[in-house]
């Protein structure tokens, strides 16, 4: 049987009296009274129909009830994830922050060097440096390719016939290359960096080419320097402007190590170039 639920006894009572009324008021025959059979069935019909409507509204009700909190809880969840990435991301930056805090305290228990001895260390490690390089010379002047394929051979032969001079038992040269710049359109060629076997050999070198002076292979001016580091060669290019005004002036000078000029028969010496060149202005 069909499940049909039990109607309220006052919805049928209100049902049939509002009926009763309506009949009364209608035009009818003196002899026919109302049937109370007919009128149940009346008042059951439409009051079923009622209820299917309210129940099947309820139902509507609470199924968008409960989509609305399927959004709520899809809503919630997504907050839940992003306040989990939010710990994670706090729970890293402390130990980061834990991670600096103990360098910190290392660099305060364990101070750095102070200006003053690095400085100190790193012109150490220019002389050590320049002392590696002391039995090294620079030669330029010699065009490029003029060694073909053979460096070291080309010097031991042309060096004595450039200086004019006889090296006995020969020229001890340990290696020899030109400068690992590279080769740019116009510019001069690369000095030669000439490494001896021996010292006095090298010394001896460079004061035969100070004897000459103008030292040429084939129309080729060529020179003679010691070779240095590149911190040295730099502090020593600074006096550059000071060597050219004192050429033109005719006044003799020299450069000391590192990096040292004197001028003059009072000796003048300077560490600076600017100091340098106000007192060249003065001569």
């Amino acid at each position: 049987m069909p499940n049909t639920k039990k109607i309220p006894k006052t919805v049928v009572n209100a049902t049939q009296q509002h009926l009763l009324l309506k009949a009364n008021a209608s035009p009818k025959p003196a002899n026919v009274s109302p049937d109370i059979s007919v009128l149940n069935s009346a008042a059951t019909e439409p009051t079923n129909t009622a209820i299917l409507e309210l129940l099947q509204k309820l139902s509507e009700d609470q199924t968008k009830h409960f989509t609305d909190l399927r959004k709520e809880r899809r809503a919630v969840v997504a907050v839940e994830e992003k306040l989990a990435d939010v710990l994670t991301r706090i729970t890293s930056a402390e130990a980061q922050l834990d991670m600096l805090e103990d360098t910190e305290d290392q660099r305060r228990n364990s101070p750095p060097a102070l200006a003053s001895e690095v400085e100190t260390l790193n012109a150490k490690l220019v002389e050590y440096e320049d002392r590696d390089r002391r039995v090294n010379l620079r030669i330029y002047g010699l065009p490029e390719h003029s060694e073909e394929k053979d460096a070291l051979s080309f010097l031991k032969t042309a060096l004595p016939d450039i200086l004019q001079t006889d090296f006995p038992g020969g020229l001890d040269l340990e290696r020899a290359h030109r400068s690992l710049v590279p080769i740019r359109t116009g510019a001069p060629p690369r000095p030669f960096v000439v490494s001896f076997l021996r010292f006095q050999q090298k010394e001896h070198m460079r004061n035969v080419a100070r004897e000459i002076g103008d030292v040429r292979w084939k129309t080729h001016e060529i020179s003679f320097y010691q070779d240095f580091s590149k911190a040295t060669q730099d502090r020593r290019r600074s006096f550059l402007e000071c060597k050219r005004l004192l050429h033109s002036a005719k006044i003799p000078f020299g450069i000391g190590y590192p990096a040292v000029l004197y001028t003059g028969g009072a000796k003048h010496r300077f560490d600076d170039p600017k100091k340098a060149m106000q007192c060249i202005r003065t001569l």
